[in-house]
C-alpha cells in the first residue's frame, strides 16, 4: 500500500488527508513549517501617497497568498482602503480577500504564479505605486515584473515561515512504508526536509514518485535527485487530490486500502 507524504502547514494538511482517507489512501502528515505575523519594514503611507504629496497614477495593494491576506490586511491605513486597486497571486489569494469585503481588480485569467500575474494586461496601463504583500525573500521576479511595466513597488513582509522539525514517529513512520508519493507546495517545505530528515528518509523521498505544484518546485526536486515527478492539477486542494487518485489509480501495484463496513 502507498502512502501520501503531505508537508503542507497543518490545517490544510489535515483536510487533504481527510478526504484521502475517505477515498481509501493512507496519509502521513508531516507539516515542516507555520506562519506567524511579523511587521512589514516599510510605511505604506510613504509608498503609496509620497513624502510630500500623493505620487501620479494607480494604487496597488498586491497579495500573494491567502496568508498575506490574513497577515497582511490589517496594516493597511483605513484611509487608503477606498483608493487601492487589489490584485491576488492565485485563485484562493483573491476568495481570501472578496471574503474579507475586497473586490479584486487584478487576477490572471488561469494559474496561478508571479509569472501568471504579470500577464495581465490592465498591469501596463497608468502605473502607479504598488506595494506587495508576501514573505520575507519572496516574490522578487514579482516585483523585477512591475518595476519592468513602471510601476513603483515596495515590498511588506507582513509574515513569516517558523521550521517544524518532524516528530521522530513521524521519520520512523515515513521510513517504514511499504511504498511513498510525496507531495510539494513550497521549496521552502523541500529545504526544510532536506535539513530535517534522516538521510534514509530523505532518501526514500527522491527515490520514490513526487507531485509538485509548479514547474520551479518540480525542477527543484530533480536537482535534488528526484527522478519520478508530476506536475499536479493546482495548488489547492482541490487539485491536489484529483491528481494523488490519478496518480495512485493508474500505478501498477498501488490501490487504496481494503475497508471494512
Amino acid at each position: 500500500m502507498t502512502h501520501v507524504l503531505i508537508t503542507r502547514p497543518l490545517e490544510t494538511s489535515l483536510q487533504l488527508a481527510k478526504q484521502l482517507d475517505q477515498l481509501g489512501f493512507s496519509s502521513i502528515v508531516m507539516p515542516l513549517y507555520t506562519f506567524s505575523s511579523s511587521q512589514p519594514g516599510m510605511d505604506m503611507q510613504h509608498a503609496w501617497a509620497g513624502p510630500e504629496k500623493e505620487l501620479k497614477g494607480r494604487k496597488l495593494a498586491v497579495f500573494t497568498s491567502p496568508r498575506a491576506v490574513q497577515f497582511g490586511l490589517e496594516h493597511i491605513p483605513s484611509n487608503f482602503l477606498n483608493k487601492l486597486e487589489f490584485a491576488a497571486v492565485g485563485a484562493a489569494t483573491a476568495a481570501q480577500l472578496e471574503a474579507a469585503g475586497h473586490q479584486v481588480q487584478v487576477q490572471a485569467h488561469g494559474g496561478f504564479t508571479s509569472e501568471d500575474l504579470l500577464q495581465v494586461s490592465e498591469l501596463a496601463i497608468d502605473p502607479g505605486a504598488a506595494v506587495i504583500f508576501c514573505a520575507p525573500g519572496g516574490r522578487k521576479k514579482l516585483a523585477r515584473g512591475l518595476q519592468d511595466l513602471g510601476w513603483t513597488v515596495s515590498v511588506a513582509m507582513v509574515y513569516q515561515r517558523r521550521p517544524l522539525p518532524p516528530a521522530p514517529d513521524l521519520i520512523g513512520e515515513l521510513v517504514g512504508v511499504e511504498r511513498l508519493l510525496s507531495v510539494w507546495t513550497s521549496i521552502s517545505a523541500l529545504e526544510l526536509a532536506r535539513e530535517y530528515l534522516p538521510t534514509v528518509a530523505w532518501s526514500k523521498i527522491l527515490h520514490s514518485p513526487a507531485l509538485a505544484i509548479s514547474t520551479r518546485i518540480k525542477h527543484h526536486l530533480q536537482q535534488a535527485g528526484a527522478t519520478d515527478v508530476e506536475l499536479a492539477d493546482g495548488p489547492g486542494n482541490a487539485g491536489l487530490l484529483q491528481s494523488i487518485q490519478a496518480r495512485l489509480s493508474t500505478s501498477p501495484n498501488i490501490s487504496p486500502r481494503r475497508t471494512t463496513k
